[in-house]
């Protein structure tokens, strides 16, 4: 890792826009208003997005090719961090300098980390093989279709009974629905 240290510029809730087409759209835009309602109970900080001309750059120079979600979280945010969940996402500086980090199953996966949640060691990867979201608890590994499917269990896990607030009631119900018809 790098001595040289820069914080991450955060961009203000309020002005952050989601776009309308992305994966994410429903879970970001649920976010920010528990943040901006629930300061006390809900924090989200995204950093300042980066330009397509910058994602290009990462996966030229790292022979990797981010899903079209991924590409389209960064060009919202370089990163991000959500509380209650711990989840943090890390900025495209950040997994450029963990690419070389060798991971305890050795190099038998083609995972990249993207970051990490609940603070107690569990990683967030990217597969580069399958496109697909990998969470790894100390061993024990979880797939995610996407990046929206996280976040959506993070907020039925994380916010359920959290605050009392009929947009995050409505989603979560909508989400038990189409969970019960995907089994």
């Amino acid at each position: 890792m790098s001595d040289n240290y820069t914080p991450r510029e955060k961009q203000e809730l309020e002005n952050a826009v989601v776009p309308e087409n992305s994966s994410f759209y429903d879970e970001m835009n649920l976010l920010i208003h528990l943040t901006e309602k629930y300061p006390d109970d809900v924090e989200l900080e995204l950093n300042v997005p980066v330009s397509e001309s910058r994602i290009d750059k990462f996966e030229a120079d790292n022979n990797i090719k981010l899903p079209d979600e991924l590409r389209a979280l960064y060009m919202f945010a370089d990163g991000l961090s959500l509380y209650p969940s711990n989840l943090n996402i890390m900025t495209l500086d950040e997994i450029e300098e963990s690419l070389d980090y060798e991971w305890e199953w050795g190099d038998s996966k083609n995972y990249i980390l993207l970051g990490d949640m609940i603070g107690d060691g569990e990683c967030i990867f990217l597969d580069l093989d399958t496109g697909k979201i990998i969470t790894n608890d100390h061993g024990d590994e979880t797939e995610y279709s996407d990046f929206s499917t996280l976040l959506g269990d993070m907020i039925c896990t994380f916010l359920e009974n959290e605050v009392d607030d009929e947009e995050l009631e409505e989603y979560i119900s909508g989400w038990e629905t189409s969970e019960e018809i995907s089994e």
